[in-house]
């Protein structure tokens, strides 16, 4: 089988809005894991039933997921083996990290980017990228960033980060994130690269410089071409559509476009592939929630109960705040600009670059969550070319709306693991201290879980030749029961 384009894998797909960036770069996504049912199913829908790309989607949880699962998928899916995959992709679910407190060191979701670099060392592409909150930078105090790159540079790969905002990649949302990057060392010397004395580009640096957008997207550039709808008090799910808001299900049948409206570069980008608006529903509001959200001015924020519960509208000729995953529970913090009303789920899917064409399954409640866990599409995609043009797999180009004055933020290269002092982020952090660290032991266990896993594939490998046509069997050992145990 002839491959057009290099393959990678998503863990932690979601909703799959990194694994539609990666698509739209150039990627071919041959296989997802994704436990959450309706996000899978969204998953499924857009990428398979509705695009046909056969992606296969591996519904469990991450520690059940091996090297035998991962072969009979790809086997499934692409008819090729682990060492043709090129990229792990992935966003951790990183809501442990949002908040650096006393708990945050237990919780268990923490833990999941453990998982992501066990899926990395038994898969071996020849680059991975990771996106995650700001937050656990945070645990630079503990000695975690440098711990990290000392695990990847153990494994033979390098480690290098950036601090991003989507907004800034045409995405119109404030929303900060952590983007990891690492290729594999072998990979990197065959391409010339001197990470010790002479650091290649790192990925961070091609996004900066290819894909940045000139200009901030504003709500009314994203969203003025949708129907406004009134307000209304109805307690149920309610449907806008232009002019009015109502109560009628509109769920299989997309309300088309209001006509004689102007439209911006990001609004024909977020048509390009659709007839109609599908989700244009949002949460009902009771009449003295109605009430309430008629004093908030644009722009404005109305206190209830401190900070955390506030009421916020949103600004017209403004950027969104960031959109998180508990849209799904409550909307207070996004009151549309215009209208008595919270936004819906397709003008937040807008604000997260996902276009019309992208259709969210499941409760309204898991619809908004998805949504807001997603990563952006359009830094997928920007992330997706960058870290393969620094493979050589793809030449420089630009995003749907245009990309770049370089970000002011300063790269990050893992140069030498025993600098205290890496990546500017922490000075000297004393061996006892570090070791105090709940997570930096669990860490270290992983490190040295890897390095046994690393000695049986060296030993196994001269039996890749006997597999080639069966695939690898789910019982080897070691392999597929790889759920990371871990005490309290």
């Amino acid at each position: 089988m002839t491959r057009q384009k290099p393959v990678a894998i998503d863990l932690f797909a979601g909703a799959g809005g990194l694994s539609e960036g990666l698509h739209l770069g150039g990627w071919d996504v041959a296989v997802a894991v994704e436990k959450d049912v309706h996000a899978a199913d969204t998953y499924d829908f857009n990428h398979n039933i509705r695009q046909n790309r056969n992606t296969k989607i591996l519904r469990c949880e991450i520690e059940n997921v091996g090297r035998g699962e991962l072969q009979d998928a790809l086997q499934e899916s692409r008819g090729i083996l682990l060492e043709e995959v090129e990229l792990i992709a992935g966003g951790p679910p990183c809501q442990g990290f949002s908040y650096i407190g006393p708990r945050s060191l237990n919780d268990s979701r923490n833990r999941l980017f453990l998982e992501f670099i066990r899926i990395v060392n038994i898969v071996r592409p020849k680059a991975f990228i990771a996106e995650n909150v700001k937050g656990i930078l945070s645990f630079a105090r503990h000695g975690i960033p440098k711990l990290l790159g000392q695990i990847f540079d153990r494994l033979g790969y390098n480690l290098s980060f950036d601090v991003v905002n989507s907004m800034e990649f045409g995405v119109p949302q404030d929303r900060i994130r952590v983007i990891f990057s690492g290729i594999r060392r072998d990979v990197a010397d065959s391409l010339g690269f001197d990470f010790l004395s002479a650091p290649a580009p790192c990925m961070p640096d091609l996004i900066n410089k290819y894909y940045k957008a000139e200009q901030v997207i504003t709500l009314g550039e994203a969203l003025s071409d949708l129907p406004l709808g009134r307000a209304v008090a109805l307690e149920s799910r309610i449907w806008v559509t232009d002019g009015d808001i109502h109560e009628k299900n509109r769920e299989d049948e997309p309300y088309p476009y209001p006509e004689s409206r102007e439209m911006t570069g990001y609004q024909r980008a977020m048509r390009r592939q659709s007839t109609g608006i599908h989700n244009s529903h949002t949460k009902g509001m009771s009449q003295g929630r109605l009430e309430k959200v008629s004093l908030i001015p644009e722009g404005g924020v109305l206190a209830s109960g401190g900070r955390d519960n506030a009421w916020r509208r949103l600004k017209w000729n403004r950027h969104a705040h960031t959109l998180q995953a508990h849209m799904g529970k409550d909307l207070k913090e996004f009151i549309h600009p215009l209208v008595d009303r919270w936004i819906t789920v397709r003008e937040a899917a807008r604000l997260q670059s996902f276009d019309d064409a992208y259709v969210f399954l499941g409760s309204q409640s898991a619809q908004l969550s998805q949504v807001g866990n997603a990563v952006p599409p359009f830094v997928g995609w920007a992330a997706g070319r960058a870290i393969g043009e620094q493979l050589k797999l793809f030449s420089p180009a630009r995003l749907p709306l245009r990309i770049p004055n370089p970000l002011n933020q300063s790269q990050f290269l893992l140069k030498d693991p025993r600098d205290a002092r890496w990546f500017g982020l922490l000075e000297h952090v004393a061996r006892d201290q570090r070791r105090e660290s709940q997570i930096y032991k669990i860490l270290h266990r992983l490190y040295d879980m890897m390095l046994d896993t690393a000695k049986d594939q060296k030993h196994s490998k001269g039996q890749s030749l006997t597999n080639k046509t069966r695939g690898i069997s789910k019982d080897s050992p070691g392999e597929s029961q790889c759920a990371l145990q871990i005490d309290g």
